[in-house]
């Protein structure tokens, strides 16, 4: 196995739009960390594979379809390279969002390119390695949608009781000798622990800090989960929602991260072996149909991205007679050694990546949302019955390349993509189990 890794900062160099939040009102004030992205690749001398992480909301086709070019002159095909987001919602916006605000286009053609050169140079530096892989636990998370008396959801406030994924998946890249050449760890849960106008990584940033400082001459690498519905718990316990935040707690939450990573290292790793595979298919997920009159005014009387939604939803019924029936999703899976990664193109909310784990008890299964082009919220289907944010109204803030969404999947999506995922996985499983037999 030879192991290639490439790290290179992307934090722009003047003011920019930030996404993640509304409400913001005017281009960054500074920074409070870094952004950074990573390229891993691994080769077995019959098969390349490719992982990106980034610190980024999310891509467009802009950046996905670029990069993966790259990779295929690389030899990494398409359904082999995995670009992961960590969501941090204090970084630059990447996507016009309705039109609310001009891109820095020069910050975004320079991204790119670092992006594509992150490939290139991870290429130039494979050298032989050893794979080992783990599983720690992490409570710094906590799921964001209470319910109330009716089994509805109250907001985006504090559930304790709500499912999370305390998983902590954690590969490492050694050398022959046993030193670390890269820790490569993944957490399901937002980065939103502040807001403001400073461009910042959120917790994954202070994680790869500490491990940096614990692990010389390591790159720690992250790679965000199935957090769709989870935030970092910092919480206000009077009034029982989510309490303001600062840089320093920025760090804390980070560093407990990171020493969850530390704390599973100390166990004993279990040794990879030499498989490398990946697949992608892109799974047609049914929508919910053409929103009501009702709906349409609530939004009309609302934000300016319920506005923008609203007029786009009426010039498309008068032009195509109704809204789309289904809504794409990329689902991914790759192999790396005997551990399954399954890549998900959503902000996933976690019940789905709990599902899928307890469906595939028979492999190492590391599950990810924010991965590829991100479509849309993709909720549980636990949840839908509860309704909020996630499941009807977060589908105005995404968009279909010429349309504008429904309000909504149907339940059965859910079948769709764990069904695909489930697909995927087994399939490689089974293609290796007969090469080796």
């Amino acid at each position: 196995m030879q192991v290639g890794i490439a790290s290179t900062m992307i934090t722009p160099e003047r003011p920019v739009w930030l996404s993640g939040f509304g409400g913001r009102e005017h281009p960054s004030e500074g920074k409070y960390n870094d952004l950074e992205a990573f390229a891993v690749v691994f080769d077995n001398g019959e098969t390349r594979v490719g992982i990106l992480a980034l610190d980024a909301l999310s891509l467009t086709e802009y950046f996905i379809d670029r990069i993966r070019e790259v990779g295929a002159e690389l030899e990494i095909a398409p359904e082999r390279m995995l670009i992961n987001c960590s969501h941090t919602h204090c970084g630059p916006s990447f996507g016009v969002v309705k039109g609310a605000w001009e891109l820095d286009k020069e910050y975004l053609a320079e991204t790119r390119e670092k992006l594509c050169g992150l490939l290139r140079e991870a290429v130039d530096d494979l050298e032989e390695s050893k794979l080992d892989y783990t599983v720690g636990v992490c409570t710094m998370g906590i799921n964001r949608r209470r319910k109330d008396a009716e089994g509805k959801c109250a907001g985006m406030v504090p559930g304790p009781a709500e499912p999370m994924d305390m998983d902590v998946p954690v590969l490492r890249v050694l050398t022959p000798e046993g030193d670390m050449r890269a820790v490569v760890f993944s957490y399901a849960c937002h980065p939103t622990t502040m807001g403001g106008y400073l461009i910042g990584t959120d917790y994954p940033g202070p994680a790869r800090e500490l491990l940096r400082e614990a692990i010389p001459g390591c790159t720690p690498i992250f790679l965000q989960g199935c957090g769709g519905d989870v935030k970092p718990r910092s919480v206000d316990p009077v009034n029982k929602r989510f309490g303001g935040a600062t840089v320093e707690t920025v760090y804390e939450i980070g560093h407990e991260l990171a020493r969850a990573v530390e704390a599973a290292l100390c166990g004993e790793p279990e040794e990879l072996g030499q498989e490398l595979d990946g697949a992608s298919i892109i799974a047609q997920l049914p929508m919910i149909g053409d929103p009501t009159e009702e709906q349409l005014a609530h939004y009309e009387a609302g934000n300016e991205y319920g506005r923008g939604w609203a007029a786009w939803v009426r010039k498309t019924l008068a032009e195509k007679g109704k809204l789309t029936d289904y809504a794409p999703m990329e689902v991914q899976a790759l192999r790396i050694g005997d551990v399954y990664l399954l890549g998900m193109s959503g902000e996933i909310c976690v019940g789905v990546g709990l599902e899928l784990k307890e469906k595939l008890p028979e492999v190492k299964l590391w599950t990810l949302g924010y991965s590829n082009l991100i479509c849309t919220y993709f909720a549980s289907r636990g949840e839908h019955a509860a309704g909020g944010y996630e499941v009807t109204s977060s589908f105005i803030y995404y968009t279909l390349p010429d349309e504008p969404l429904p309000l909504g999947f149907q339940p059965e999506a859910v079948d769709v993509v764990v069904d695909s995922g489930i697909e995927l996985v087994r399939a490689i499983a089974e293609d290796k189990s007969r090469a080796g037999s």
